[in-house]
């Protein structure tokens, strides 16, 4: 019998505990927090890796947290993650550290567009940027995904309709959020084909890239399709693979000499100084977290297996095939109902709170997202509220 390397099954009291997944059930959703599952923040329930604990321990003991010196470490930590993970060999100089992928794509807009122009999205796609696209003065163009075999597909020719030629940004999510999805070589060569073509920056979201499941793996962008380097920013964290979200730091890798110039200039008037704490948290797990994500994506396959299996006989909720992230994307338009109804039905009635699709975009409508990166007793109640209420 194979060893039990770490316990995903130890209870946690996370409650209380400055967790936005606890703290805004009520004020966002009118949600009970004694009753109710939270499976709407994309966080998980577990504890980080060990060798991430070991480090905090260490800069605490030590007690003295002044600003972060030289990024060496850290630059090496993540060069050698790329290359044991994902087998791709990038260059320390390459990278700038920010503060989380949201912040390095706000970055990115300011410093490769101006206000007004337009961002493309292929939507759903993750809510936050949408709003990040918002904040700094642009316009989100949204380019519907075409949906096949209970996966989406993405659809070149709506988006070549579609065109104004005020497009100066594709930001793409791979692997997708929120639906899963793990993009082929294919759909990333004929994307690049697509942005080389028309001019179009990619912005490259591949937060996710570690959390893909033994049946699929993820490809990096710019191994897919080196030729689209001179038009390509790609942004990655540690946050997602090692429950860090709260460390607010990742990486934008851009090999391109000349885009890396542009996005410096940018970075320096945003101010260049690291989180401390995340700078240690990622370089930890970067370096000794690997077993530990193994040992996690063993266990959210389990996860994955008993979600499908309880939703499966719910007529008029149909799930999304689950090829990486701990996200389950559930498509609920069959049941025919409102947002405010579909709202009733799983925080008051079910007492499970998902994220609600339309925040996703308008192709998000009548889906919710929930997360399943909880103990699988939490996971199996989940499915038995939804089983009750919509059976």
């Amino acid at each position: 019998m194979e060893e039990i390397i770490v316990n995903f099954d130890k209870y946690i009291d996370n409650k209380d505990k400055h967790l936005s997944k606890y703290d805004s059930l009520k004020s966002l959703y009118n949600a009970d927090p004694d009753s109710s599952i939270s499976m709407w923040v994309a966080d998980m329930d577990f504890n980080s890796p060990q060798s991430v604990l070991d480090a905090m321990e260490r800069e605490v003991r030590h007690g003295v947290f002044g600003y972060y010196g030289s990024h060496h470490s850290y630059l090496e930590a993540v060069k050698g993650w790329m290359k044991k993970r994902h087998n791709w060999d990038i260059s320390m100089d390459w990278c700038s550290v920010v503060h989380g992928v949201n912040s390095g794509i706000g970055m990115g807009l300011r410093a490769f567009s101006e206000p007004g122009d337009e961002i493309i999205v292929f939507s759903p796609i993750y809510y936050s940027f949408y709003l990040t696209i918002k904040n700094n003065n642009r316009i989100a163009k949204e380019i519907p995904l075409s949906v096949k075999n209970q996966q989406y597909e993405l659809d070149f020719e709506g988006l070549e309709k579609k065109l104004s030629g005020k497009e100066k940004i594709l930001i793409f999510s791979s692997p997708h959020n929120p639906g899963g999805k793990v993009w082929s070589k294919k759909d990333l060569k004929k994307l690049a084909e697509f942005c080389i073509k028309k001019g179009i920056f990619i912005f490259m979201d591949e937060i996710h890239h570690d959390l893909t499941y033994r049946d699929k793996s993820h490809l990096t962008f710019l191994k897919a399709a080196p030729e689209a380097e001179e038009i390509t920013l790609v942004f990655t964290a540690a946050t997602k693979s090692f429950n860090i979200a709260g460390c607010h730091t990742g990486t934008t890798i851009i090999p391109d000499r000349k885009l890396h110039k542009i996005y410096d200039e940018e970075h320096k008037a945003f101010g260049k100084t690291p989180n401390r704490f995340g700078m240690i948290m990622t370089e930890a797990a970067y370096n000794g977290g690997e077993t530990w994500l193994n040992e996690l994506m063993k266990y959210l396959d389990k996860n994955r297996k008993d979600f499908s299996d309880g939703l499966k006989n719910i007529k008029n909720l149909n799930l999304f095939n689950l090829e990486s992230t701990y996200l389950a994307w559930v498509d609920c338009s069959a049941l025919h109902i409102n947002e405010d109804q579909l709202k009733k039905l799983f925080v008051q009635d079910a007492k499970v709170v998902p994220s609600f699709g339309y925040n996703f975009g308008k192709t998000g409508k009548n889906f919710v997202r929930l997360n399943l990166a909880c103990r699988n007793e939490i996971l199996k109640m989940a499915v038995d509220r939804i089983k009750n209420t919509f059976s």
